[in-house]
Parts: C-alpha cells; structure tokens; sequence
C-alpha cells in the first residue's frame, strides 16, 4: 500500500460524521459547509502528512438576473485535484463544482464547492455515526460492518490490480472474473463453503476471507517498473 493510501486511509478513521449543521435561510434547506469539513479535516491532513492542489479543468460561466433585477453570475468549474503525501504518492479526483454570486465571487463560490466534495467523497464522510444501540441494532452493526468491508476491498482491488497491470486489459468483466479467480485461488479449499462468494460485494466477504487475501496481496514482490 503507498504512503497516500495508508494516509487516506488513518484519516478516515479519524474523521467521524460530518452533520448538515448550515442552514440556506433563503431556501430553507440544511447543508454541511466548507468551512465545517476543513475545520476537521486540515488538523487530520497536517497529522498524516496529506496536502492537496486543484487544477481546473473546464469551466463555463453565464450571467443571468435575480429577483431584484441586478446581475447574477453563474460558474461551473470541473476540477481535479490531487492528494498527494510526503513520499510523493498521490491519489486525483475530479469534481465539478457550481456557484453563483452578484459579485465577483461566482468562481469562488464554486471552487470551495467542488473542493467540498472531493474531500467528502475521497474520505467517505457520513452524515451522522450509526449508533449501535439504535432500534435495529443488528441492522446498524451490519452496515458498520459492510462500510469496513468495502473499504477493505477497494483496497484489495486496487493492490491486486496494480500486481496484475501487465495481464489487465480495457474489458472490466474480464478482469473481474481475474479477480474472481486470483480470490479463489487464494482462499483454496476454504473458499466460502462451496465458492459461493460474490467478490463484488462487500457484505458477502467474511473478515477471515478478506484477511487472507490481504496478506495475499501484500506478500507480492513490487511489479517491475520499466523505466
């Protein structure tokens, strides 16, 4: 795993839920600000050594006119950034961000919006923690269980794509029933009572299964680098 992937990774279980706490009075909606996700993620990036950079790659801009009869700009940006870590790995998600202000502040607006929402995808933000002692507690331990589980097995499939670049081509199906059958290889005679596992969805996988592919795919030697 690089340097940018354990940093993500120690960051998202330190990061908790993120509540919708703004409210739009105007509109009369209730939305999780700027502000709110950089006050707890900065403290977690500078602790695990994360910065990150924007790069925009497409923007469209209109100007239209609001209720009052004075200029409303729009901007639309599509923007990418990178998440880079002190070795210099580094992780780029784009977004696209949306603003509209009477002034100058259009891009702005929409700068901070598609940075936002990097962060809060790139880190698997929730809304609120589910809470073990909740009216179903089984339901709630399972989707705990299930949220782990996945980011398990992003994890998994990345890694084992990496190893396995020189052999993956562009068909996706194809190179699922690769993994598919790396999976089974690897589990063996324990391979989920009979090779009933789906290796596409998280809650089908046991934590004995998912442990033993890890330490699969952590046991291979770098892949060669032709440079």
């Amino acid at each position: 795993m690089s340097k940018i992937h354990e940093a993500i990774v120690a960051v998202m279980n330190e990061v908790g839920a993120i509540g919708k706490d703004s409210k739009n009075e105007q509109q009369h909606y209730n939305y999780r600000s700027i502000e709110q996700v950089y006050n707890r993620v900065q403290p977690l990036f500078a602790k695990h050594g994360i910065f990150s950079y924007p790069k925009v790659i497409e923007q469209a801009r209109e100007t239209g006119q609001s209720k009052s009869g004075g200029a409303l700009h729009y901007a639309i940006l599509t923007v990418e950034y990178t998440f880079s870590a002190e070795d210099g790995s580094s992780i780029a998600v784009t977004v696209v961000g949306e603003g509209m202000d009477s002034g100058d502040k259009a891009s702005n607006k929409a700068m901070s919006a598609a940075h936002k929402y990097a962060l809060c995808q790139v880190l698997n933000i929730p809304y609120q923690v589910i809470d073990p002692d909740a009216n179903s507690p089984e339901l709630a331990n399972k989707l705990q269980r299930v949220v782990i589980q996945k980011r398990r097995l992003d994890w998994l499939k990345t890694n084992w794509a990496k190893q396995h670049a020189a052999v993956l081509g562009e068909d996706k199906g194809e190179n699922k029933r690769l993994f598919g059958e790396w999976v089974k290889q690897t589990l063996g005679p324990n391979f989920n009572l009979g090779g009933k596992l789906d290796v596409n969805k998280p809650e089908d996988w046991s934590i004995d299964d998912m442990a033993q592919c890890e330490k699969a795919v952590e046991a291979m030697p770098e892949p060669a680098n032709d440079s």
